[in-house]
């Protein structure tokens, strides 16, 4: 009775000293090598770490249709009976299901092939997140990271923010029910993270997380298309925040769907996001930004602007031909002054009038006077306008030829440089300047909001300005413009005609409508 009671007190204090002293293990935990297996690394930093309870790594099963063959990768007992959960029978109690586990999901059999990684309904704090800044980047081919509800703070974030972008295959991220107080989520798009996909519901987001977001939507790169889908749905977004994402959208190239459900958005944030859909008229600010960028890119076409330095090398550039013709432009010679030779020895009956014109100029004062004055200067007009059509047809001729030199090296510019919004086509009515629009994003969802009829109205104006851009004639176009429009369960009327008119618009632009269309045609052909 004695040795147990000693040890469990033994226990009891090995307990404490883990509890009292974090930093002891930590030094070797930081020593580990992770071997890319992550239910081997975590284990094992958890227990150098000192946790008493380590969450287990569950692979998660897959979806219905895996062959029988593959099955035998999951540990099916890990995955509790509904008698084990309601009576407690079996080598776990009740509430095994609910304590704390990471699910992954593998690509194949190799444990070093984790895809995805979810963690439900369980606080990561600090010390866990250490753990995770080790074990996650060393997984080569890890692509979705999932965390739900698992209480971030703005210190965690910032650490997990470190974490992504060490993980250069991460393209994935779900972070929802997790409130921060800073609103810091607009981190997460940055040119420095590769992320393709980003939820953020019901994460509480405000106007002033709205800001930052579109913020920082505008500050990517033109060149950059990693961000495609945003979900901001479940949030207290109002029409001040849908203003500010709308305004990032005039200018965004990169995204592709939005979805802004269950909000709190009305007419006023509608009518901001449908401007940016169709044409819409640039600030000040942006028409002085639009010139500037006009004018680098004219100094870049054309860097030989000066106009001195053409004439001096189209002089110089003349054929001998057409340089003899300036001795008209020379001034008379003194009477005592012998007469040189000319240049010309060509025996043209046609020119042979011109020809005695120049001998009588150049062989003295008596010839001079005898030649009347109004013939001199016709002829010296006609010589001027031949060599400045010379001049201009030499000039042309070799900028033909640079430019064709030059045509492969700018056809590869081209397909690798994206042009700035700023550049595109513009139209100018009414003293104002319009660009065409947002035509990359494809998807919309302002569905369980407080859109109205006002509301409709701005979306029916754009998806009119957008399918009269988007005939036949303009099909090479990259850019379609918005394939799906989601509306429903707003404060307007189920039977709105303005409604119908969208969804008759949509429905055409629809790619599945589309192709089941060309099929049918195909038949009846």
């Amino acid at each position: 009775m004695g040795k147990k009671i000693e040890k469990r007190e033994k226990k009891e204090s090995n307990e404490d000293e883990c509890r009292s002293n974090p930093e002891k293990p930590s030094v070797s935990a930081e020593e580990y090598q992770c071997s890319g297996i992550l239910d081997q690394d975590f284990t094992e930093l958890c227990t150098r770490l000192g946790f008493m309870e380590i969450p287990k790594v569950i692979p998660r099963a897959r979806p219905p249709g895996t062959p029988a063959s593959d099955r035998n990768m999951f540990e099916e007992s890990d995955y509790p009976s509904d008698k084990e959960c309601l009576s407690g029978a079996g080598p776990r109690d009740r509430y095994s299901y609910f304590r704390p586990n990471i699910r992954v999901e593998l690509e194949g059999e190799d444990g070093r092939s984790v895809r995805e990684v979810s963690i439900r309904g369980w606080k990561i704090d600090e010390k866990m997140m250490g753990v995770f800044s080790k074990c996650l980047p060393a997984l080569p081919n890890l692509h979705h990271i999932n965390l739900w509800n698992v209480g971030l703070t703005d210190a965690t974030f910032s650490s997990l923010v470190t974490i992504l972008q060490r993980c250069p295959s991460l393209k994935v991220l779900s972070l929802e029910g997790n409130s921060l107080p800073d609103q810091s989520y607009h981190r997460l798009i940055s040119d420095d993270l590769g992320l393709v996909h980003i939820s953020l519901r019901n994460n509480q987001i405000n106007d002033n997380g709205a800001r930052l977001i579109g913020q920082a939507l505008r500050g990517l790169k033109v060149t950059s298309k990693n961000l495609a889908t945003l979900v901001l749905s479940y949030n207290h977004i109002t029409d001040l925040g849908a203003g500010h994402i709308a305004q990032a959208l005039r200018f965004n190239r990169s995204l592709l769907t939005l979805n802004l459900s269950s909000n709190r958005i009305g007419d006023q944030g509608a009518l901001a996001l449908a401007e940016v859909l169709g044409r819409f008229a640039l600030t000040h600010p942006e028409i002085v930004e639009r010139r500037r960028l006009l004018l680098e890119k004219e100094a870049q076409d054309h860097p030989r602007s000066p106009t001195t330095s053409r004439h001096a090398d189209t002089k110089n550039e003349r054929p001998l031909s057409h340089r003899s013709g300036s001795a008209m432009e020379k001034p008379e010679k003194s009477p005592g002054q012998k007469a040189k030779p000319s240049v010309t020895k060509k025996k043209d009956p046609q020119k042979k009038e011109d020809k005695t014109n120049v001998s009588q100029v150049a062989t003295g004062p008596s010839t001079v006077a005898a030649q009347p004055g109004p013939a001199k200067k016709e002829d010296a007009k006609t010589a001027k306008k031949q060599t400045a059509k010379t001049e201009e047809k030499n000039t042309r001729g070799k900028a033909v030829k640079s430019a064709t030199k030059r045509a492969p090296e700018h056809e590869q510019v081209e397909a690798s440089e994206v042009t700035n919004p700023l550049l595109e086509q513009a139209e100018f009515r009414d003293g104002n300047v319009y660009l065409p629009g947002n035509k990359v994003l494809i998807s919309l969802n302002l569905s369980r909001n407080g859109v109205t009829e006002e509301g409709l109205q701005g979306f029916l104006k754009a998806m009119k300005t957008q399918a009269v851009e988007a005939k036949p004639a303009s099909a090479a176009r990259t850019h379609t413009g918005l394939l799906r429009l989601s509306l429903g369960k707003n404060r307007f009327l189920a039977e709105s005609p303005t409604f119908a008119q969208i969804q008759e618009i949509m429905l055409l632009r629809e790619p599945i409508h589309q192709s089941s269309r060309s099929s049918l045609d195909e038949q009846v052909m």
